[in-house]
């Protein structure tokens, strides 16, 4: 810490895209390297470690010499001194990019499946609403976001909900609203399943 030296790993030099030892290794080509969105998180944990000498783990973004963006998760933990004062740290780098990569392709694939699912029923339910209160397809979409927001439900499946309430009905402006309404009550009111210890399925 006294002279801001640091030693990285062969790994660490290529994880930033460098040969090993092509740079030195100081605290500024390491903060350089940390994705703009999350330099000033990341300066903050690393001196809230040093200053407390404590351990530490921080997930982040870098962007290595080849402008590729990695995700990361660093792992360090404080050397102190025999008063207590932090004289290094020493850690480690996972890198999740692979892992991350792999979860946001199937975040999306999930994300495509439910809009095929549920883009139908949303669309009824849509029509259900403009039919009745004489709106938009985009305010009676507000209407439902609003709804899903207070019950703490996803829209497609208040939709649903409200589809299947509506099925035999001729929906008016008044039917729709009560039917909302108690949708949302329903979800409010209903029980919170247990999950501590103790708790069965």
């Amino acid at each position: 810490m006294v002279d801001d030296r640091w030693e990285w790993s062969d790994a660490l030099y290529h994880l930033h895209g460098y040969l090993p030892r092509e740079i030195p290794a100081t605290t500024h080509a390491l903060m350089s390297h940390k994705h703009p969105d999350d330099r000033e998180r990341v300066a903050g944990v690393f001196a809230a470690a040093v200053r407390d000498g404590e351990t530490y783990t921080c997930y982040h973004r870098i962007i290595d010499r080849n402008q590729q963006v990695l995700s990361v998760v660093s792992v360090g933990t404080t050397r102190l001194d025999p008063d207590g004062r932090t004289t290094g740290v020493e850690g480690y780098y996972i890198d999740l990019t692979a892992a991350r990569r792999e979860e946001s392709e199937v975040d999306v694939r999930d994300a495509l499946a439910r809009k095929a699912r549920n883009g139908p029923i949303i669309e009824q339910a849509k029509g259900m609403i403009m039919l009745a209160e004489g709106c938009t397809a985009d305010e009676a979409f507000d209407r439902l976001r609003t709804c899903s927001a207070h019950a703490n439900r996803k829209v497609g499946d208040l939709a649903r909900d409200l589809v299947e309430s509506l099925a035999t009905s001729s929906p008016d402006s008044g039917l729709v609203s009560e039917v909302l309404g108690q949708l949302v009550d329903a979800a409010r009111t209903a029980p919170v399943a247990e999950t501590g210890p103790g708790a069965s399925a």
